[in-house]
């Protein structure tokens, strides 16, 4: 495996050497790192995994889904609607005795 210096030299490690390092990394930097993998391998298969222009819209628009509030209605909070729908259930329980 081949990791760059900042100085832009090539540096060979092997796995067994490389693996110590990993294993200190927090949770994080290793999920981090196996982007990068995937990324890599992805590209030497000459696939393309990086985000696209519309991909970073689709992933703008879920972001600001996540982050914005909605009122949700319940029915419990409507003594007219728990009403109903009692009155629907004690006449679905009826129908099915019937």
């Amino acid at each position: 495996m081949k990791l760059l210096l900042d100085q832009g030299l090539p540096l060979s490690m092997s796995l067994s050497e490389l693996l110590p390092t990993v294993n200190q990394l927090s949770h994080q930097d290793k999920l981090r790192l196996i982007h990068l993998l995937l990324l890599a391998v992805a590209k030497e298969e000459g696939c393309n995994l990086e985000l696209t222009r519309e991909d970073d819209s689709a992933h703008a628009l879920i972001q600001q889904l996540a982050s914005t509030e909605a009122v949700v209605w319940l029915p419990q909070t409507d003594s007219a609607s728990v009403q109903a729908l009692s009155d629907l259930l004690v006449a679905a329980k009826e129908a099915s005795n019937a």
